[in-house]
């Protein structure tokens, strides 16, 4: 069975979500042409980048102002992630999970999501949310391996 890394909202506009990392990678931040589009005031406009890598899923912090936090501590360049982890962006906190990929699939969302608060939260701990499987992109380079 082959596994996959999820990152599960549990604060935020993340809340209740469900973001599925393909082997490319995400792009997080304020600009339209990123996998994900964070409106939350202080958001950078390329903010970090989600890579997903022979096994392992790696953090990168791009520069931005506020940063980028996994349990509470700062990220400074980039870092391995494992499941437990805690990603924090300004008030908006993403749990590392892994997913089986041979259960079935949930329909891919369109690149650009923008994440705002949603009205309505579902409960962080609900599992029948639904998943969002950003589309993969071009395969980008890791200046640092």
């Amino acid at each position: 069975m082959a596994e996959v890394p999820k990152l599960v909202g549990t604060t935020g506009a993340f809340r209740g979500r469900q973001i599925i990392v393909p082997e490319g990678g995400l792009k997080l931040g304020r600009a339209p042409d990123n996998d994900i589009v964070i409106e939350t005031d202080g958001t950078s406009r390329y903010h970090a980048t989600l890579l997903y890598d022979n096994g392992t899923l790696w953090l990168r912090d791009n520069g931005s102002r506020n940063g980028v936090f996994v349990n509470d501590i700062r990220v400074v360049g980039h870092r391995a992630l494992k499941v437990g982890d805690v990603v924090s962006i300004l008030g908006n906190q993403l749990e590392v999970r892994w997913e089986d990929v041979t259960t079935p699939a949930v329909p891919a969302l369109e690149p650009a999501t923008a994440l705002q608060p949603d009205p309505h939260p579902a409960d962080a701990d609900d599992e029948t949310s639904e998943v969002e499987r950003p589309t993969a992109k071009k395969r980008w380079f890791w200046p640092f391996s």
